[in-house]
């Protein structure tokens, strides 16, 4: 009992000569630790996990995040889907569609999809990040493509769709 009281003010005192970011990374990989000590698997996912950045883009059920896992560093995009928005069975339906399609699928033409999980208002998917943004975007900077640029976007769709059917 003496040493956790030891080792509980030397892990304090510590902690005040941290950064901010190295304070949360800390709370982080105790939290996993614990949880692995406790019952031998990770802790779920939560927001806590990510440095949320700006809104890469808006849709009819919510919105998509550049994001940073605070652990590894690594960039993701999170698409958070409001519940509220969720209370058609034909919605619910669209979203678990999207989620089955995204956790089977491995090919390089279509979003990976490496984690999911849920808070009081939002249903969050976090992908990877597609730093050119949507094709409609692309065309509309460009108003017209040359022809082997179209070819070579086209040939990636296609394979895309072949894949998923």
């Amino acid at each position: 009992m003496i040493e956790e009281r030891i080792e509980t003010q030397q892990s304090h005192a510590t902690d005040v000569n941290m950064s901010p970011r190295s304070r949360i990374n800390n709370k982080i990989q105790k939290k996993i630790k614990l949880n692995f000590m406790k019952s031998g698997c990770p802790p779920e996912t939560s927001v806590d996990n990510y440095k949320i950045g700006k809104v890469m883009g808006k849709g009819a059920f919510g919105k998509v995040n550049l994001a940073i896992h605070r652990l590894s560093g690594k960039f993701v995009a999170l698409k958070s889907i409001n519940k509220q928005f969720m209370n058609e069975e034909a919605s619910k339906r669209k979203v678990m569609q999207e989620f089955n399609i995204l956790r089977r699928s491995r090919q390089q033409n279509v979003v990976r999809l490496y984690d999911s999980f849920e808070t009081q208002q939002h249903i969050v998917f976090v992908m990877e990040v597609c730093g050119g943004g949507d094709l409609l975007t692309y065309v509309r900077k460009r108003r017209k493509l040359k022809e082997d640029t179209a070819r070579h976007l086209f040939r990636q769709i296609m394979t895309g769709l072949r894949y998923c059917h």
